[in-house]
């Protein structure tokens, strides 16, 4: 079950991105 851990790190990551 790594989805989990998978979204929300990719989550965090592009809300880091998209915070412009």
């Amino acid at each position: 079950m790594e989805i989990d851990d998978f979204s929300s790190h990719m989550i965090e990551e592009v809300k880091n991105t998209w915070e412009t």
